[in-house]
C-alpha cells in the first residue's frame, strides 16, 4: 500500500523510531507524524469485530421472509418447462405482430379510433369487459349495496348500458389503448380478478392487456404482474380437477409472467 500511496509530506524515517517513548507527547510536528507513522504500520490489514450476535436476536423486531407468496402447483396441473418455453416463445411473435399494428393505428386520427372510458372510470371499464350484471356482484363483494334499478338508469346512459354483457377483447379495442390504459386497466382486472375469482372470460382480457404491455417493466408493473401470478396460482391450486377448464389459461398467464416478463422466481419446474 505503501508503494501505491504517494506520500503528500516527507516524514525521515530513522533507525531509532523503535526507541521513542510513545507515552510522551511528541516535541514536534515531525515527531508526530513519525508517531502516527508507527502506529499505522501496528495495525492489522484487516480488523474483524467479534459480535455476539445471539445478544440480539431477542430484540429483533422486523422478520424476513424469503417467500414469494407463490402456490405451488398440486401434482400433475403444472404445465411442463417446454410448454413454457413454446408459450413465451409464440408470445413473442404475438407481441411483435401486435405491436406492428399498434403503430399504424396510432398514426391514425383519433376520430378513426373507439371511443373508450377514461382512465379512473372503473364502471365503465368493468361494464365495458364483462357486463352490468358483473359490476353488479363486483360491488356486492366488496361489501357495497348494489343499486336499484332507477338509480343504475340515472347513472348510465340507457338501456344498452344497463343489459350490455361485455366484449372480449376486440383488436379495434386493444389497439387504441395507450400505454396508461393498458397499466390502469390491467390494475382493475387483477382487483376483480381477486374479488370475484377467474374465468375463461378474464383470462382472454388478461392475456390481450399482456400482450400490450411494454417492456422493459415499470416497476409497478413488475409489480402488478407478480400479484397476477400468485393470484393465478392460488386459483390454480383450489381446482378440483385438472379437466378444469380454467386450468390451462391459468397455466398460460403463469408462464407468460415468469417465462416472458423474467419473474423466474415464480415459474413452474415442471
Amino acid at each position: 500500500m505503501d508503494d501505491l500511496c504517494r506520500p503528500a509530506l516527507f516524514v525521515s524515517v530513522h533507525s531509532s523510531d523503535e526507541e521513542v517513548d510513545m507515552s510522551r507527547p511528541p516535541t514536534s510536528a515531525e515527531e508526530y507524524l513519525r508517531r502516527v507513522r508507527l502506529e499505522a504500520q501496528s495495525c492489522p490489514s484487516t480488523v474483524v469485530a467479534e459480535v455476539d450476535r445471539d445478544m440480539f436476536r431477542g430484540k429483533q423486531t422486523v422478520m424476513f421472509s424469503n417467500s414469494t407468496g407463490f402456490s405451488p402447483a398440486p401434482a400433475g396441473y403444472a404445465p411442463t418447462i417446454e410448454w413454457q418455453r413454446y408459450q413465451a416463445a409464440s408470445f413473442s411473435e404475438l407481441r411483435q405482430k401486435l405491436g406492428h399494428h399498434r403503430s399504424k393505428v396510432a398514426s391514425q386520427p383519433k376520430s378513426s379510433r373507439p371511443t373508450l372510458p377514461r382512465l379512473q372510470e372503473e364502471e365503465a371499464w368493468c361494464v365495458l369487459c364483462f357486463g352490468n350484471d358483473f359490476w353488479q356482484r363486483l360491488l356486492s363483494r366488496k361489501g357495497k349495496e348494489t343499486r336499484a334499478d332507477q338509480d343504475i338508469e340515472e347513472a348510465t346512459p340507457g338501456q344498452e348500458m344497463r343489459t350490455h354483457k361485455g366484449v372480449p377483447p376486440l383488436l379495434s379495442i386493444v389497439s387504441a389503448m395507450e400505454q396508461p390504459t393498458v397499466c390502469q386497466l390491467l390494475e382493475y382486472h387483477i382487483e376483480w380478478l381477486n374479488h370475484l375469482g377467474f374465468s375463461v372470460s378474464q383470462g382472454c382480457w388478461l392475456f390481450a392487456l399482456l400482450a400490450c404491455l411494454e417492456k422493459p417493466l415499470l416497476p409497478e408493473a413488475a409489480s402488478m404482474l407478480r400479484t397476477l401470478a400468485r393470484h393465478c396460482s392460488a386459483i390454480r391450486a383450489s381446482l378440483e380437477t385438472k379437466e378444469d377448464q380454467r386450468l390451462a389459461p391459468l397455466n398460460l398467464l403463469i408462464s407468460l409472467v415468469a417465462r416472458y416478463f423474467d419473474q423466474s422466481d415464480l415459474a413452474d419446474s415442471g
